[in-house]
């Protein structure tokens, strides 16, 4: 807001002050209640039928989804089996919802897997209520499940607020006691009715990140790695890799799926289309990184400020992760070399030749 702004904020408030006063005195005028510091969110959800075997089920939390698509919650079914891909949030609200849709649309249905593409609280840490509410068998890769069930307090892809950092605690401790009933490496499969789904491992947005290929449809579950709207977040190692991420979409792309179901925003049915075009713009970001270090750039934070430069302030944390992820890559071919320095805060930067 403008100093401009504020002052004649200022002197509203001070002119018409007395005449609040006096219309407060003869009881025409009543003061707004005060918001209940602890009044319940609106919750929205819906549902979303791909075809006979396929609904996309979304709680909207909307202090977290600002500027982002909530996590979505698959149901994958076949005659009465059904399977759940990802948990969404484990907050009362998001559970609650869920717990209403599932009794009175899905209840028919015997829920005998839920199946998480990775360790992230907004797609796991619904798993343990989900779970109890379902019955049904919690599964990771290996990896991720260690990683879950290691505590954090990492917030590298969050919007830097006190409010989403709060929230963020309760769902990291939701995720944090999920239980995971089995493992599911990558070629291992489930059953759900008559339908084959494999565990394919495609590391690169986390290192036990899991998408899952319905092999009698041609689905694949993509997780975080392909999005319905926009590009993953990929941080540096070892939170991610930039290099294993971009070898884990040429894998999709030979898996030949006909429709990806991601972890946020719309399915996506051009899908050779859209690894190439994920693909392209890795590719373009890591010409215009060394670019700008060839014109002088010196610091990591000098580079996130040139290609973002109009990216709100909650994001420039996430965004920061994203250019140190592709340094990263350009270390490990060897064009870039990476000194840290302020304790790490800040990466200096400079071309090997």
């Amino acid at each position: 807001m403008s100093n401009l702004r504020r002052s004649a904020r200022r002197t509203l408030r001070r002119w018409t002050r007395p005449v609040r006063r006096e219309l407060r005195r003869r009881g025409l005028l009543v003061a707004r209640p005060k918001r209940e510091e602890h009044a319940e969110e609106r919750v929205e959800s819906r549902a979303n039928r791909i075809d006979e075997r396929l609904l996309q089920h979304v709680v909207v939390v909307r202090q977290f989804s600002r500027t982002f698509p909530t996590s979505n919650v698959w149901v994958l079914q076949d005659r009465s089996d059904a399977a759940l891909v990802d948990a969404g949030f484990g907050d009362e609200q998001s559970i609650a919802e869920r717990r209403r849709f599932f009794e009175r649309e899905l209840s028919h249905l015997r829920f005998r897997h839920i199946l998480l593409t990775h360790h992230h609280f907004d797609h796991s840490s619904g798993g343990r209520r989900l779970r109890e509410l379902l019955r049904a068998e919690t599964a990771i890769n290996p990896i991720d499940e260690t990683i879950l069930h290691t505590p954090s307090g990492s917030n590298e892809d969050l919007p830097d607020e006190a409010e989403i950092s709060e929230r963020a605690r309760v769902w990291r401790e939701e995720a944090l006691a999920t239980p995971i009933d089995r493992t599911l490496a990558d070629g291992e499969i489930v059953r759900v009715g008559g339908l084959t789904v494999r565990a394919v491992h495609t590391p690169g947005h986390t290192a036990g990140h899991n998408c899952y290929f319905v092999e009698e449809t041609g689905v694949l579950f993509t997780g975080d790695n392909v999005l319905g709207i926009g590009t993953s977040a990929i941080g540096p190692p070892p939170a991610g890799d930039m290099q294993a991420y971009l070898d884990s979409l040429l894998r999709m792309r030979h898996l030949e799926a006909t429709l990806f179901a991601p972890g946020h925003g719309p399915v996506v049915r051009a899908t050779a289309a859209k690894i190439k075009e994920l693909v392209d713009h890795r590719a373009v970001r890591d010409r215009q990184i060394i670019d700008l270090i060839d014109r002088g750039y010196e610091y990591d934070r000098q580079i996130r400020r040139a290609l973002y430069p109009e990216i709100q302030k909650g994001l420039r944390r996430a965004a920061r992760g994203q250019i140190r992820a592709h340094l990263a890559r350009l270390v490990g071919q060897g064009m870039v070399q990476v000194e840290e320095v302020e304790g790490g805060k800040t990466w200096r930067v400079a071309l090997t030749r």
